[in-house]
């Protein structure tokens, strides 16, 4: 039997909880220390000055699904979805050419398939949380959407 059939749905979400939580801790300390903050208020609202913060953010969002996840919380589902979208289509408009990445190529390389193990946890309810309503898998992936673009066309 493989060692996940054994895990009980609490049990196998706590440990991949503390897994998100962990990687997500590691990149927050990486992606912040990069970071230019300036006391010109001119300088927060353009693209270059916005767009910086993408990557932390995304860390952020793991540090925070990995967290409600470990925690048993009912928003788990829904941070992961955040994360799932937010990872996968920073990366994936890189890709494609739309947008250009800021995230370094050892996160790109890490965060794309926890986006989707996240995009999966989240939206199949695999660890047995509050399942996602329609509504927060709407606001999830517009939000996200939104983010990615926003300082990239705006």
């Amino acid at each position: 039997m493989p060692i996940l059939q054994k895990l009980s749905a609490a049990k196998l979400a706590l440990v991949v909880g503390i897994l998100f939580a962990s990687v997500g801790v590691f990149y927050v300390v990486v992606l912040f220390l990069p970071l230019q903050f300036s006391h010109d208020p001119r300088i927060w609202f353009t693209a270059q000055y916005y767009s910086q913060f993408i990557p932390f953010y995304t860390a952020i969002t793991l540090l925070l699904s990995g967290m409600f996840l470990a925690l048993h919380s009912s928003q788990a589902n829904f941070y992961l979805a955040v994360f799932g979208h937010t990872a996968s289509e920073e990366i994936l408009f890189s890709w494609i050419g739309l947008t250009n990445t800021q995230l370094p190529s050892s996160a790109i390389w890490i965060f794309f398939p926890l986006s989707l193990i996240a995009l999966w946890l989240g939206y199949f309810n695999i660890l047995d949380q509050k399942k996602l309503s329609v509504t927060e898998a709407i606001f999830g992936f517009t939000a996200s959407t939104a983010f990615i673009l926003a300082p990239r066309f705006l």
